[in-house]
C-alpha cells in the first residue's frame, strides 16, 4: 500500500509540472513554445499572441490531467492484473499517443496562427 502511495504522490507530481507549466502559459503575455528547443514566434507573425499563448496553456494543462489518469490507471491494472507485460506496452503505446496529440496539436496551431506559413 505504501508503494501504491508514493507512486501517486510522484505521478502527481510529474503531472503537475506539466499543469504549472499550463498555467504559466495561459497567462503569458508574450509568445510561448512547447519547451522543445524551438524558438517561438515574434508577436508580429501571430494572428492573435492571446489565443495562441491559451490555446498552448491549455494543452499542457489537458496534458498534465490526462498524464496524472493515465499512470493512476496503469498502477491499478499492474496491481490488479497478471499481464505486466501487455499492460506495459499499452501503457507505452497510450504515453506516446499523448506525446504525439500534443506536438500534432501545436503544428495546427502553428499553420493557424503564424501568418508566414
Amino acid at each position: 500500500m505504501a508503494a501504491t502511495i508514493i507512486y501517486l504522490v510522484i505521478s502527481l507530481l510529474v503531472s503537475l509540472v506539466f499543469i504549472i507549466l499550463g498555467i504559466s502559459q495561459y497567462k503569458a503575455e508574450k509568445p510561448v513554445s512547447l519547451n522543445t528547443g524551438e524558438k517561438p514566434p515574434r508577436e508580429e507573425e501571430l494572428t492573435s499572441v492571446t489565443e495562441w499563448n491559451h490555446r498552448h496553456g491549455r494543452n499542457l494543462i489537458i496534458f498534465g490531467c490526462v498524464l496524472f489518469i493515465t499512470l493512476s490507471v496503469f498502477m491499478y491494472f499492474i496491481e490488479k492484473m497478471d499481464r505486466i507485460v501487455v499492460y506495459v506496452v499499452i501503457f507505452m503505446i497510450v504515453l506516446f499517443a499523448e506525446i504525439a496529440w500534443l506536438v500534432y496539436e501545436h503544428n495546427v496551431m502553428k499553420k493557424k496562427m503564424i501568418k508566414n506559413l
